[in-house]
């Protein structure tokens, strides 16, 4: 899976869509002009008004899309390789797993490691204890 920005992003949209990119260990991809090869998946940090607003999940079995609000800032530091798992209700969880093509570990918040935790309003994406960012669903 790869994951990139529209074509005219704006500062905030790439920031975020790098960030996101170093949580989940994926590799961001400046696109500029050139079109999704359909190859694979490709998650799309999607924009509104120039803050980003949802992912695009794009591949050969079709789209499907995650609205969101970004709560704060994320860090601009790069991480370290680690693929994450996703935790929570596995009503709220699952489907969450499942559009991040990851495992889902159960309903229990795990003390260490980098974790999506899910709950009913919000997505919170936590490296070994620390919250990196939020998004309110």
């Amino acid at each position: 899976m790869l994951l990139t920005t529209s074509r005219d992003p704006s500062s905030k949209a790439r920031r975020f869509a790098r960030a996101l990119a170093s949580f989940l260990s994926l590799p961001y991809v400046n696109r500029g002009k050139s079109n999704l090869v359909e190859e694979g998946s490709w998650l799309v940090v999607r924009e509104d008004h120039g803050n980003p607003a949802g992912l695009i999940k794009r591949s050969r079995e079709g789209e499907e899309q995650l609205g969101f609000q970004l709560s704060g800032e994320p860090d601009k530091k790069r991480l370290k390789m680690s693929v994450p798992k996703v935790a929570g209700k596995a009503a709220f969880a699952l489907p969450i797993a499942q559009f991040f093509e990851l495992e889902w570990l159960g309903e229990a918040l795990p003390a260490q490691g980098r974790i999506i935790w899910v709950a009913p309003n919000s997505i919170e994406f936590i490296d070994e204890g620390q919250a990196k960012f939020r998004l309110k669903i």
